[in-house]
């Protein structure tokens, strides 16, 4: 009887390394197929699918008895969704935009928007944080300061900052809203 237990807790063992093997594989397969991206350049939804596949993918491992296409199935449908969601995020800013938000400005002219930080939650220290990876010791030498959709903090100071130097037609349109508000 022992001899039957221990062939049976070989066999769970060799079926559990396989499907681990496996999942690996096609999570790893996955997540490539969604791009190449660190955690912290990742928009919100795409965190959101990495966190979901790696639970989805976890289900089969904990349970194994429970069949591996209960969790291949569901990681496909997930890839083709987040596949279908990046395909309309270029097609259509609206979309993108309710997916992934936009560009906020958060420094003016030298002047820390106080309002924008706190709608963003952001602190000082924190903002001061970003400005000192941007090689920035004083806000005052930021013609605008944006906290982009990923929540990086782009940088214009008045030598890089020319007409054209904004690609973001959000962001254009919020300083453009801003320059006006200033000038009435």
């Amino acid at each position: 009887m022992a001899v039957f237990h221990k062939i049976f807790t070989v066999i769970l063992m060799l079926t559990i390394l396989v499907r681990t093997v496996l999942i690996y594989i096609i999570v790893t397969a996955a997540l490539r197929v969604m791009g190449k991206r660190q955690v912290s350049d990742m928009q919100t939804s795409e965190l959101v699918i990495t966190l979901i596949i790696s639970q989805v993918a976890s289900l089969p491992l904990e349970n194994p008895e429970r069949p591996l296409l209960s969790c291949l199935i569901p990681i496909m449908m997930i890839i083709a969704i987040e596949l279908l969601v990046s395909l309309l995020m270029m097609k259509s800013q609206k979309v993108r935009s309710l997916i992934c938000g936009h560009p906020i400005v958060v420094i003016k002219d030298g002047k820390i928007l106080e309002s924008e930080l706190k709608r963003l939650r952001i602190s000082y220290e924190d903002l001061y944080s970003l400005l000192r990876e941007k090689d920035i010791s004083d806000e005052k030498d930021v013609r605008y300061g944006v906290i982009e959709p990923n929540g990086t903090l782009s940088v214009l100071t008045d030598e890089n900052i020319s007409g054209d130097s904004v690609k973001s037609k959000d962001l254009q349109k919020e300083l453009d809203d801003i320059a006006k508000e200033g000038s009435s």
